[in-house]
């Protein structure tokens, strides 16, 4: 049996099912994880996009052309507003907000795109870069 985790948005009126084991979490510098966080990184928990089930409530989606070229389809609660998870069908991944997991699931392994991160933002430099060079 594959162990699951459970997540949810912020109003409770979505939950979801995935891995409890990611291929990989890592916090993304890039420009798109910047606007849709309001953060200068965002969490995203990287999973297959088929080991994702919802379990309660309905999402709407909002395509975008992400910098690689591959179609990013973030899919958010149509109630409050949060966004869930991005759906990358280009290459069947998905990448689940880390912080609508439990706390303290999150664990990021690798921080991707640092090089875009705003100058006055701390990085850990414990976390290696992602992928790896």
């Amino acid at each position: 049996m594959v162990d699951k985790v459970t997540g949810s948005c912020l109003c409770g009126a979505v939950e979801f099912e995935t891995l409890a084991e990611p291929i990989a979490q890592i916090l993304c510098y890039c420009s798109d994880c910047q606007v849709v966080s309001g953060a200068p990184s965002y969490a995203a928990y990287i999973v297959p996009l088929d080991s994702i089930e919802l379990t309660k409530g309905e999402l709407a989606g909002f395509p975008v052309t992400a910098e690689s070229g591959n179609t990013n389809t973030r899919k958010f609660c149509t109630r409050c507003g949060s966004r869930v998870f991005a759906e990358l069908k280009e290459i069947s991944l998905a990448s689940v907000n880390g912080m609508s997991l439990p706390r303290g699931h999150f664990q990021p392994e690798g921080l991707h795109r640092k090089q875009n991160a705003p100058d006055w933002c701390l990085l850990d430099e414990r976390v290696p870069d992602f992928p790896p060079e």
